[in-house]
């Protein structure tokens, strides 16, 4: 049986692979492509990794950081202790 590890984001339901990693000892999360398959909170808000390449929508967090990714942008709303999260800008929601 493969181990899973369940999110709840928002109301939208996630099982995330896990697998074993020998170098670092412990179990790593296997995520999916959510910009190749995305998916979405019932709000209608994409689940997006903290690493994305930032998008033409995004907007700098902090004045003084780069937008890089996902992480730095200020619709970007991180759960804890996982790289997962969602976006909250209007013009990428899904109607």
């Amino acid at each position: 049986m493969e181990m899973t590890k369940k999110y709840n984001v928002e109301g939208a339901s996630l099982t995330i692979p896990l697998r074993y990693d020998k170098k670092s000892g412990r179990y790593i999360e296997i995520y999916p492509d959510f910009i190749k398959y995305p998916v979405y909170t019932p709000e209608g808000n994409q689940i997006m990794l903290t690493l994305e390449d930032a998008c033409a929508f995004g907007e700098k967090k902090n004045a003084n950081e780069p937008l890089v990714d996902c992480g730095s942008c200020r619709f970007y709303r991180q759960m804890q202790n996982t790289l997962i999260g969602v976006c909250g800008c209007e013009k990428n929601k899904q109607i």
